[in-house]
């Protein structure tokens, strides 16, 4: 977890970047999420490609890249409100922990251990 300057920075940013609204909806997000991992897992975050690359193997190759060069002794963990992201998680290995609900969203949490 992130030292209190720093999440109070990130709030700050958000908020004045995104709205209070969008900042509100993530901090629940947090908040639901926060705790699951198991111990001394690493946790990633944001993963993403950019609209025009969506579909073309950029996050397979992108996951790839971050699993073969992060030593993760204990494992990792994610989270993902997005129900089309499982099925890609899954393919390198991650296996769901829980299910949150989250007003309209389920959020899914997933971990792995190193191979």
């Amino acid at each position: 977890m992130p030292a209190a300057g720093a999440r109070v920075l990130w709030a700050a940013r958000t908020g004045l970047r995104c709205g209070p609204r969008a900042l509100g909806r993530t901090l629940r997000y947090l908040n639901a999420t926060d705790g699951g991992a198991p111990p001394g897992a690493w946790t990633l975050e944001f993963v993403g490609v950019r609209p025009d690359l969506t579909g073309r193997g950029a996050g397979r190759l992108l996951l790839n890249h971050v699993l073969a060069t992060t030593p993760a002794p204990h494992g990792l963990y994610l989270t993902t409100a997005d129900p089309a992201n499982v099925p890609l998680y899954r393919h390198f290995g991650f296996t769901t922990l829980h299910e949150t609900p989250l007003g309209p969203l389920t959020v899914t949490s997933m971990s792995r251990t190193e191979k």
